[in-house]
């Protein structure tokens, strides 16, 4: 339950933000996020993978249809991916979400190292 929490705050967070700023500050998002609401590491990494992934994919799927493929299609004949636009948002949402994977799994073990270890001493 608490990665679906994590996954919906922080692409709610995300969308907000990238109307405003650059697309480096889903990172910071995904960072902040995973330092707030505690996870295992691979619960953290999936969370932002999945959030910003999804995010990226839909506003990269969104503007390709609005602009009947025109930009898609030139950037697509650019790179290896078979002149395929669909290749491309698939791609997009791709990067999307190892950026906010790795952004959430470094807010992660930040937390870790800011956590007290409990002595087993008095436990």
């Amino acid at each position: 339950m608490k990665i679906i929490i994590k996954i919906l705050l922080m692409a709610g967070i995300a969308y907000f933000t990238l109307l405003a700023l650059p697309w480096w500050s889903l990172v910071a998002i995904t960072f902040a996020v995973s330092v707030v609401i505690p996870s295992n590491d691979f619960g953290a990494f999936l969370s932002g993978f999945i959030g910003i992934g999804l995010l990226w994919l839909v506003l990269a799927w969104k503007i390709d249809i609005e602009t009947d493929s025109i930009l898609s299609q030139k950037i697509a004949d650019l790179f290896p991916v078979g002149g395929d636009t669909t290749t491309l948002v698939i791609v997009a949402g791709f990067v999307g979400g190892i950026s906010g994977g790795f952004g959430s799994l470094s807010g992660n073990l930040l937390r870790k190292i800011w956590m007290k270890k409990k002595s087993s001493l008095y436990h």
